[in-house]
């Protein structure tokens, strides 16, 4: 039997991506982060809340290689998996609906959870991480 890397609709490598994900970026903080900079969820018919378009915009970071669609469609079969979709979003959003829903966010929740969640992971007994009193760094650019 051939391993497909399949799990319940989606990819292992999803379930681990987006699993590492929400560890480290926890339903809270994005909540906090929404609240804190006024962007309150529209409970229409078929529109995501801030904290799903949240996590779709960082799952699209995750998935850059995949269209807008497809990254959405990761997520919402994760989330579906955890209980955390609702069917009255329908299913995973068009394009289209993905691209207004990020208007609606804006940039400034990102930029309030980032400056939450954001911190060094090496600490001072690290083997490494310092020379002398300086933090050793690195910057990771994606081609």
């Amino acid at each position: 039997m051939a391993q497909t890397g399949v799990v319940a609709g989606g990819c292992l490598t999803d379930w681990i991506s987006l699993g590492v994900l929400t560890s480290w970026v926890p339903a809270d903080a994005v909540d906090e982060a929404v609240e804190a900079t006024g962007k309150k969820a529209q409970r229409r018919a078929g529109k995501l809340p801030p904290r799903v378009v949240v996590y779709l915009v960082m799952a699209l970071a995750l998935f850059a290689d995949e269209d807008y669609e497809e990254a959405a469609a990761r997520l919402a079969g994760t989330l579906a998996d955890w209980d955390g979709w609702e069917e009255s979003w329908g299913r995973a959003p068009t394009s289209g609906g993905i691209t207004q829903a990020r208007q609606r966010l804006g940039s400034e929740p990102m930029a309030e959870l980032f400056a939450q969640v954001a911190k060094p992971v090496a600490t001072t007994e690290t083997p490494g991480a310092f020379l002398g009193r300086w933090r050793l760094m690195s910057i990771d650019g994606m081609a």
